[in-house]
């Protein structure tokens, strides 16, 4: 559910097939503040978060005036009301050019679940507001860091739960951020491996780690880094009382902005845990 203390009503429905002023123009997300790879069609972002977002107008008439953003939640054909009239900037002038830039910065509600949050863009106030069209994110809620975080906690000895190995800087960055304590096991596989510690491989673009017979048998280890051989996804592999994982798809790029890509590191923490599983790719 999305905490929310907006009082006006209206029928969310008819809002959505109904705008003031007939479409003169397109807009679409074109880059998320912090993302590395380019945000997806439908953009993943935290509830509760200023997100910075760069958007393309095209096709737009010569126009100027505040730019405001409308917020509906949506599910099926239903739209609730969520924030109106929220002014994105004071004043913005479309020259008519084929295609415009902009940069706004949004901060979207908070949210208990994951939800659909469909963000309505508009020239000038009410009645006379020019639409510029409809995006449309998915939002999720900051407790999914927690989790993570909680995942990673050290255990009832202090001992460090996870390890760190290989020369990539994107996990250390990203667990340092957060406050995950871990152990920096060096640039290469460690010679002794312990069964209860997760180890996590960050090799250097186009590196492989070598993935030993012991490394199969006793060893709980997650290796992020693609393969010419797998379609992007996330592959477990058990044998013995050892875990291999391999995830191939890119989600350390976005990881401390993207909260599919945390997700998906869940997952992996989890199928790093001894527990049966398959060798099929899932994906966040």
């Amino acid at each position: 559910m999305i905490s929310s203390h907006n009082t006006f009503r209206v029928c969310a429905f008819l809002a959505l097939l109904c705008p003031a002023v007939p479409q003169a123009a397109t807009v679409q997300v074109a880059g998320l503040q912090g993302y590395i790879q380019a945000a997806p069609v439908i953009p993943a972002v935290f509830g509760n978060r200023e997100q910075g977002i760069d958007l393309e107008v095209h096709g737009a008439s010569p126009l100027k005036g505040p730019l405001v953003a409308d917020l509906f939640q949506v599910s099926g054909e239903l739209a609730l009301p969520l924030v109106a009239n929220l002014r994105l900037m004071d004043s913005v002038s479309l020259t008519g050019a084929p295609f415009q830039p902009l940069h706004v910065s949004i901060k979207f509600p908070d949210v208990k679940q994951r939800a659909q949050i469909l963000v309505r863009l508009s020239i000038g106030g009410a009645p006379m507001a020019t639409a510029l069209g409809d995006l449309h994110f998915d939002v999720f809620p900051v407790s999914v860091t927690k989790e993570l975080t909680g995942l990673l906690q050290p255990g009832a000895d202090s001992s460090v739960p996870v390890a760190l190995f290989g020369p990539g800087r994107k996990l250390r960055v990203f667990f340092g951020a957060i406050g995950v304590r871990f152990e920096d096991a060096g640039l290469h596989v460690p010679g002794e491996l312990e069964p209860k510690r997760f180890y996590l491989a960050e090799p250097a673009p186009g590196q492989e780690i070598p993935v030993t017979q012991e490394l199969k048998n006793t060893a709980r280890v997650a290796i992020f880094a693609p393969d010419p051989s797998l379609p992007p996804g996330i592959y477990a592999e058990h044998q013995g009382s050892g875990v291999v994982v391999q995830v191939t798809e890119p989600l350390l790029d976005n990881l401390g902005v993207d909260p599919r890509a945390q997700l998906a590191l869940i997952k992996v923490i989890h199928l790093l845990n001894p527990q049966p599983s398959t060798q099929n790719p899932s994906s966040p």
